[in-house]
């Protein structure tokens, strides 16, 4: 179903509102739940620049509860979800309540575990703030904290009851999030749609940042990457073959991420581990299922232009190969990718060797030179 100006994307199990002016749709998901108690999770960003927002135009949660959380990958994890869920302990939550997620995709993430987890599972809503949230994170049903430094080892599927997608909250992201962001729209497209690859492709990254990020464009980006992946996952909701299309540019980005979260560096923004992830999967695209040379370099060349090379040292090949065993999608000790045959037509569950995995990262590092 869709409205032309506030557009409602239904699936069987989640129904998807987008617009600047969804959020009344809020309160109608929350009268047919009456929910026993309500609670938001929010970081400490959102919390100050986009809960104002929410309470002003969705009056059913004017009395709910904030939960509080500094916000960063760090966040996400077994300790955090622990403290959540004695909050919700403390606070008289029972089966019968409401937890409504504020956040880019730590919140959504971490909020969507914590209601799984939380008395064998209440009712939750996503509101996405950031690019990432909003493109992906908060669409599917897949929630999951951190395992250590191994991203998303422990989770569950576990739809909400309605996304919230609002552009407006775009305008609250520092270009560096919205960057980060963009890297999920470009592998969507490059797994779902070539005709739109080449429009995206027109316009450098640097360029796509200088756009008003509630403005059309990024409006029409935006939804374009929801429908798929919601697509997508309408179709196979528990992961058993085609959802792992989306996984493209995920094991080694999330690999590269992992990495960067034991050192004492910069932290690493998901987009920018998802940038070199893809740079490295289209490598093994063009020498595992056929990529041809010349999309390779394109979008090798268009990532690179866009995204600061990611620190790795060649010396680290081996570590990357060993978190990138743990990748969900493996089994049989082998590891598992999805690339391009070409572009809009992915393929899934290819086996690359470790000599394959580790001239993938020699690559990534010598386009940068």
């Amino acid at each position: 179903m869709i409205k032309l100006s506030n557009r409602i994307i239904t699936t069987q199990r989640t129904p998807i509102f987008f617009g600047n002016d969804v959020l009344p749709a809020l309160d109608k998901i929350v009268g047919s739940i009456r929910p026993g108690g309500m609670f938001i999770l929010a970081d400490r960003n959102t919390r100050k620049h986009c809960l104002p927002l929410l309470l002003e135009r969705s009056k059913s949660v004017a009395n709910a509860a904030i939960i509080e959380i500094d916000g960063g990958e760090a966040d996400k994890s077994i300790e955090n979800a622990g403290k959540i869920w004695q909050i919700l302990m403390a606070s008289g939550a029972d089966r019968k309540s409401l937890l409504v997620n504020l956040g880019g995709g730590v919140v959504t993430d971490l909020g969507g575990f914590v209601a799984a987890g939380f008395q064998r599972g209440i009712k939750y809503i996503n509101v996405p703030t950031s690019l990432m949230g909003q493109a992906d994170a908060a669409i599917g049903g897949k929630t999951a904290v951190n395992l250590g430094h191994v991203k998303n080892q422990v989770g569950f599927f576990y739809p909400p009851e309605g996304v919230f997608i609002v552009p407006e909250f775009l305008k609250t992201l520092p270009e560096a999030q919205l960057r980060s962001g963009f890297a999920e729209i470009i592998k969507s497209v490059l797994i779902g749609n070539a005709a739109l690859w080449r429009r995206v492709h027109k316009t450098p990254v640097n360029e796509w940042m200088n756009l008003p990020a509630e403005g059309v464009l990024w409006q029409d980006m935006i939804l374009a990457a929801a429908t798929y992946k919601n697509k997508v996952v309408a179709k196979d909701f528990r992961e058993k073959k085609l959802r792992k299309v989306l996984n493209f540019g995920h094991t080694l980005g999330h690999a590269f991420e992992s990495l960067g979260m034991q050192s004492a560096g910069e932290p690493l923004l998901h987009g920018e581990a998802v940038a070199a992830g893809i740079i490295c999967a289209v490598y093994l695209s063009h020498v595992s299922t056929g990529l041809s040379t010349a999309e390779m370099h394109a979008v090798t060349d268009y990532i690179r232009e866009g995204y600061r090379q990611v620190p790795f040292q060649q010396e680290s090949g081996s570590l990357m190969l060993d978190i990138a065993r743990h990748d969900k999608k493996n089994h049989d000790g082998s590891i598992r990718f999805t690339l391009l045959s070409k572009v809009g037509v992915p393929q899934v569950n290819t086996v690359c060797g470790d000599d394959q995995v580790l001239a993938a990262l020699a690559y990534y590092g010598s386009s940068y030179k």
